[in-house]
């Protein structure tokens, strides 16, 4: 299975990264969430992997379900909401943000959540307090953990599991500006990085005009925060 977290409307970046895997031949994909939010291609990225039926397993993620709950989103990012909600039209803002919290994987011993099992916004970083990453993994037996929302590949042993983030696919920010997935397998989850245009994917938000060009592409410039 390719792994991928926050494509965040990054088409090409999504694309190149599915195209990896099928020549590797994985044609399964678990999503853990972000899909549209901040990119030129909200609609698109969505479709791509609505259209993997029963061969995607998905969560949502916080920008995603600010989807339907726009009281919730932080006060700078309505205006792109809503213009990503346009481009998504109702039926996929309605898919996106109807996406289960979290899934799990059974005969992976694997568990999918967005940011943690409690919450979509908790912040678990590489060098995050255990005790701290203990109490958001609490009432979790799954022996891996899948994560992301903060953009950075990594992994770490909390007690017996495995926390793994694989990095975000559109919008890194570990300093490497490819793509950050990964794949499981028997278990195992190994890393991956790819690489695409990220100069055209930063061109083209400035040329429609998109609410958080300049923000964006900053962050996709120098691959941070």
């Amino acid at each position: 299975m390719a792994v991928i977290y926050d494509v965040h409307g990054n088409l090409p970046a999504l694309e190149e990264v599915l195209a990896e895997a099928r020549a590797e031949g994985i044609d399964h994909v678990v999503c853990g969430g972000d899909v549209a939010l901040f990119g030129a291609h909200p609609a698109e990225c969505a479709e791509r992997l609505r259209d993997l039926g029963d061969r995607l397993i998905a969560v949502r993620g916080n920008c995603d379900r600010y989807l339907l709950e726009e009281s919730e989103a932080p006060d700078d990012e309505v205006d792109v909401l809503r213009w990503t909600k346009d481009a998504l039209g109702s039926e996929l803002t309605q898919w996106l943000g109807g996406l289960p919290a979290t899934a799990e994987i059974p005969d992976q011993r694997a568990l999918v959540v967005h940011a943690s099992p409690r919450s979509d916004e908790d912040v678990m970083l590489p060098d995050t307090d255990e005790g701290t990453v203990s109490e958001m993994l609490a009432g979790s037996t799954a022996s891996i953990v899948l994560c992301g929302h903060v953009h950075i590949q990594y992994r770490r042993r909390v007690g017996s599991q495995e926390l793994v983030n694989p990095g975000s696919v559109g919008l890194p920010s570990d300093g490497d500006r490819r793509s950050a997935w990964a794949v499981l397998e028997d278990g195992r989850v190994s890393f991956r990085r790819t690489a695409y245009d990220v100069d055209a994917v930063i061109d083209e938000l400035r040329q429609i005009g998109h609410p958080t060009a300049e923000q964006v592409g900053s962050r996709l410039r120098r691959a941070g925060p």
